[in-house]
């Protein structure tokens, strides 16, 4: 996710400090498989659905229950972990604070009904218990009935006027670590997901006065007064879409369609051309981009923009330059969060910081865009150097993003991540840094990397002994590299 209030904050801050400054293939035998079929009323907002899932089992345990995420009721009134951060609420919420959830109906196994329950830290978990227990590499198909009633909001999950925002809206598989699942809840701070790639099947049908932006390839059936679209995905994270009043745009790179769905951006033409210009600069530095299309949606979000695999939202409030960033930012995650994964929760800036970098690379290599690598990283130690000198910071990146304030998170996640590969690629040098990202892409690509993991990558790659200098940026003070 790409937030825009960092100058702003920065600002602040040094005038206060300063005042006078369906059936497997083969090659998808180990990919769990979800197929929706969903119908969208937009008088009430509610997406009614009925989802099968083939969970496979893709750890070395034997499974006698199976556990997956909630999202939606971060946006119950009376949730403990809210999905909207308290400095942004009231942008947020543009007729007051509004209610979501997500109402699980039933679950059946082999057509029958399954014993289920709704647990976790926020009532924000369903477990499904597995009379029969599934040994590993075994499937199970379940069906899962569920409703879900979509709040007034800016959000990930939201509506506002004839936009629909549909991110983390569907009951989603807990990662299954050696621990046990992943129930980590709906922190409001950064992006806290975490989730296996899958592959995916949405039949929604929605009203025919609506055009609905969606990942994979997609094909629309007319129905009378409703329209119904098809969309496969395969591969995938995750799985967002986008309904709304859309005027679209399209293009094409490397075999990629891209489209652009806006709202009222009136320098679309070049909106498009930037995110052409981004997945082809991206793919050629990283590795190929990996799915037949690139949907960009400007919608109404709160933040900058938001990252989902093969689609990304991008807020209606910025100007020409912010847009243009954000197209880039989140461009830059189809690399970092959806084809190299990572625990989002406990290592946010393995993503994020390498997306803040990436967008940095991109306009050093970009020129015609008139930002330049040097200001951008100097506006970034500035920044950063500001924070330190103002906060009671500790140096430490590697933390749960609930011990983060809203604050503090896009400091150290962003700027400092971005700084610490900047340190990494003047130690290495140019030739050997870019190595190490292709061969970091092509080694996780579709898995989920851990932090060592990430490091031995460019370790192994260079030949050159790194630990300490992540750990300088991980875990406490790091040499600023001018």
């Amino acid at each position: 996710m790409k937030r825009f209030f960092i100058f702003l904050i920065t600002v602040t801050i040094a005038l206060f400090a300063f005042p006078f400054t369906g059936c497997v293939k083969d090659e998808a035998i180990g990919r769990s498989f979800y197929d929706i079929k969903a119908v969208y009323d937009d008088t009430a907002h509610t997406l009614k659905c009925s989802m099968n899932v083939s969970y496979v089992n893709n750890s070395d345990a034997i499974l006698d229950e199976l556990c997956f995420h909630l999202y939606p009721n971060a946006y119950r009134k009376d949730a403990q972990f809210k999905a909207v951060e308290e400095s942004v609420r009231e942008v947020a919420y543009p007729h007051g604070e509004s209610e979501g959830r997500i109402d699980v109906e039933s679950v059946k196994r082999n057509g029958k009904d399954n014993e289920w329950s709704i647990e976790g830290m926020d009532d924000d978990i369903l477990v499904v218990a597995l009379t029969k227990e599934i040994e590993p590499t075994e499937r199970v198909a379940l069906d899962i009935d569920f409703t879900v009633y979509i709040p007034e909001v800016r959000h990930r999950l939201g509506w506002v006027g004839d936009t629909v925002n549909l991110g983390n809206w569907y009951p989603i598989a807990c990662v299954k670590t050696q621990s046990g699942f992943d129930t980590s809840p709906y922190y409001s701070n950064g992006d806290p997901f975490y989730s296996d790639c899958s592959d995916y099947k949405l039949t929604l049908t929605a009203p025919s006065a609506y055009t609905v932006a969606m990942p994979g390839k997609s094909e629309r059936r007319e129905n009378g007064v409703n329209v119904t679209y098809v969309s496969v995905l395969e591969n995938a994270r995750d799985y967002a879409f986008v309904i709304g009043k859309f005027d679209t745009l399209s293009t094409k790179v490397n075999g990629v369609d891209i489209n652009y769905y806006y709202l009222k951006d009136s320098d679309a033409e070049n909106t498009l051309a930037c995110a052409k210009d981004a997945i082809a600069f991206f793919s050629d530095k990283f590795g190929a981009y990996p799915y037949s299309t690139y949907n960009v949606v400007e919608t109404q979000f709160v933040y900058g923009g938001m990252e989902y695999p093969s689609l990304v939202y991008i807020s209606d409030t910025l100007n020409k330059s912010m847009c243009k960033e954000a197209v880039i930012h989140e461009t830059a995650h189809q690399w970092w969060y959806g084809v190299v994964g990572n625990d989002q929760i406990n290592h946010a800036w393995m993503d994020e910081g390498l997306a803040e970098y990436s967008t940095t690379l991109f306009y050093e290599f970009n020129p015609s865009y008139n930002v330049t690598y040097r200001q951008r990283m100097a506006d970034a130690m500035s920044a950063y150097i500001v924070y330190c000198d103002v906060t009671s910071y500790d140096g430490i990146m590697e933390r749960n993003i609930g011990e983060f304030s809203a604050f503090d998170y896009t400091y150290v996640t962003y700027l400092k991540g971005a700084l610490m590969f900047d340190a990494v690629r003047k130690t290495v040098g140019d030739e050997a840094f870019f190595r190490s990202l292709k061969n970091y892409k092509k080694e996780y690509s579709f898995k989920i990397a851990s932090v060592q993991g990430l490091i031995n990558t460019f370790e192994n790659t260079t030949g050159r002994q790194l630990k300490n200098v992540f750990d300088s940026f991980l875990y406490g003070e790091a040499k600023i590299y001018r």
